[in-house]
């Protein structure tokens, strides 16, 4: 990690980072990140949840005023402040002095995001897609309006469990939309609305999800069924292999990063006692060390575990993680395979050079270093370089999509 802090708190820390990363897809003013920042005390949660809740409050009301006089591209960028600075808070709420304000952190965090697309430049269309008794929903964008002739190349956007839609603005949908393409992003189960509103969590059949949502961005037209991208971001990079390998519609695959086995990004997210009773005892064993946990930040830690997975305790999450291995499926993917590997990643190192190489010739292999200001996890700080390394790939193996008069520079 850089040698510049942002807060002693490691936690918050990455957060202002992630945050950052946004100042280049209006999603955040340096000036705003910085203050409010600085007046957070490390360890702090209900002074982070409190703080960057009250500054997306004040992004929305001026989101709200310059919707009301007509100013659609002031009201997109303000909404969209609002959006990732709300998420920040929202992270965090589990460990504040109010759980209970879980909910209501997270749909006032949607209802500027759903704000801003709204206003949005590009025609951002609202999907319902069935799934069993419930519903995903997500948005088909597509380019700015007289964007050129023909069908267009869509990126099917597959986040990580705990990654909010908002975060699709910078790991791809932007750039897509400049750039001549489609995309789509949605909550599938364990995500986002499904997972705090409906109350469903993860499946272990993600291509089931990933052809669902197709089909129905299909039925709306428009795309070149030729050139489709299932990407995949954080532990999405896991559930987008998932979607390529048994949907035969997907043309390539990104990887960002490459995720052979989840359980390891929430295992480093644990404290050592809790590691240590899990892989001596299992899940009976980290159940009754969570239990007889007194330290906040351990608290912490399990809630921000088990959060996508209702009524699951501890144990029982990692019991199901421990079933999730892309192992037996890498004969299956077939597709080209772009796997991004930021050299100082916190969440599952390795294990992008682990998928490159099972991969062979079929995997072709991007290294982001922290020279280059892009060593962390998701390339966060270097969002452009990412995306342009990224598309440009895929231009050179599926073909460019092409001009897209009056697109945005």
């Amino acid at each position: 990690m850089p040698d510049i802090r942002f807060s002693a708190d490691d936690g918050f820390d990455f957060a202002v980072r992630c945050l950052l990363t946004g100042v280049g897809y209006s999603m955040a003013e340096p000036g705003e990140v910085l203050r409010t920042a600085s007046g957070i005390e490390p360890g702090d949660r209900e002074g982070w949840f409190r703080a960057w809740t009250e500054l997306g409050a004040r992004c929305d009301v001026i989101g709200d005023r310059a919707a009301r006089a007509g100013h659609d591209h002031s009201a997109a960028d303000a909404y969209l402040r609002a959006a990732n600075y709300r998420y920040a808070g929202f992270w965090y709420v589990l460990g504040s002095a109010d759980p209970g304000r879980h909910l209501s952190a997270w749909r006032a965090h949607r209802t500027s995001l759903r704000n801003a697309l709204t206003h949005w430049d590009q025609a951002a269309e609202p999907l319902s897609v069935a799934w069993q008794s419930s519903e995903m929903r997500g948005w088909l964008v597509r380019p700015a309006a007289g964007t050129g002739r023909g069908d267009r190349p869509l990126m099917v956007i597959h986040n990580g469990l705990g990654t909010p839609l908002s975060d699709t603005v910078m790991t791809g949908l932007s750039d897509a939309s400049r750039r001549g393409w489609a995309t789509l992003v949605f909550d599938g189960p364990g995500q986002g609305r499904m997972r705090f509103v409906e109350g469903v969590g993860p499946v272990d059949d993600w291509g089931r999800v990933g052809a669902a949502v197709l089909d129905v961005a299909l039925a709306a037209g428009g795309i070149d069924e030729r050139r489709i991208v299932a990407a995949g971001i954080s532990d999405g990079g896991y559930l987008a292999a998932l979607h390529a390998a048994s949907d035969p519609r997907i043309a390539a695959l990104v990887c960002d990063p490459g995720v052979l086995r989840p359980i390891d990004g929430v295992l480093g997210g644990l404290p050592d006692d809790l590691r240590d009773a899990w892989t001596s005892g299992g899940a009976a064993a980290v159940d009754a060390a969570a239990a007889g946990a007194t330290d906040p930040d351990t608290a912490f830690a399990v809630a921000k575990a088990v959060e996508q997975w209702p009524s699951h305790t501890l144990g029982q999450v990692l019991e199901r993680l421990k079933g999730w291995d892309l192992a037996p499926r890498l004969g299956e993917l077939t597709v080209p395979t772009l796997v991004c590997d930021p050299d100082d990643a916190a969440s599952f190192p390795g294990q992008s050079a682990e998928l490159a190489a099972a991969l062979g010739s079929r995997a072709t292999r991007l290294t982001f270093t922290s020279d280059q200001g892009a060593g962390l996890d998701c390339e966060i700080l270097a969002p452009r370089l990412r995306n342009q390394r990224v598309f440009d790939h895929l231009e050179e193996i599926l073909g460019h999509p092409g001009p897209v008069p009056g697109a945005p520079r």
